[in-house]
């Protein structure tokens, strides 16, 4: 299956191609995913960037305290793995299709070529994948604020004893490494 790059200058890339870029998104390969099936897995090579054509996905992760947590889900249009596309290092998370899915796939090597051959082409690229990032921003800032301020409030509630032990404790750590250094001093030289 061929990629349908008249939906990715409009979803994606957000301008018409030229004939010479159209021919260089050949690069860009297609997958297909059943419902259930992982599109990543944690600790897999990075180095590729994912696209969305159709369906959608959920990203998971193990949180040490809470065990698998949703972290977002992916839907038709949505940049994916574009962190460990640009530093090459491996997936972050799990990524698994909710319905069937069809992804498109950049490799690391064919953008190389796309910025060395077609520069604007590779900076609109990377214009979406920034877009992808602030938007992410934007959200976790949103959400982050209210429990930051949430938490600071709850802060200035504690009581005195708990906001002055732990500098008490590090003062009297301080004292007992050195009271035990001077007791074990040898003097008599």
């Amino acid at each position: 299956m061929a990629i349908d790059i008249s939906w990715l200058e409009k979803n994606i890339l957000k301008r018409e191609v030229t004939a010479a870029e159209r021919s260089a998104l050949d690069c860009i390969t297609v997958s297909n995913f059943s419902a259930g099936e992982k599109i990543i897995t944690e600790g897999q090579a990075g180095g590729t960037l994912e696209i969305m054509r159709s369906g959608k996905a959920k990203v998971e992760d193990n949180n040490r305290y809470e065990g698998r947590v949703i972290l977002a889900e992916i839907e038709s249009g949505t940049i994916f793995g574009e962190l460990s596309f640009l530093n090459s290092k491996r997936k972050s998370a799990d990524v698994t299709a909710l319905e069937d899915c069809v992804v498109y796939d950049l490799k690391q090597e064919d953008f190389t070529e796309l910025m060395k051959n077609h520069h604007e082409l590779a900076y609109t690229i990377l214009t979406a994948i920034m877009d992808r990032q602030t938007s992410i921003i934007m959200s976790q800032r949103v959400t982050l604020a209210p429990l930051l301020r949430n938490l600071k409030e709850k802060a200035k509630k504690l009581p005195l004893f708990i906001k002055v032990a732990p500098v008490v404790f590090i003062i009297l750590y301080i004292l007992a490494f050195f009271y035990i250094s001077y007791k074990d001093f040898d003097y008599s030289n």
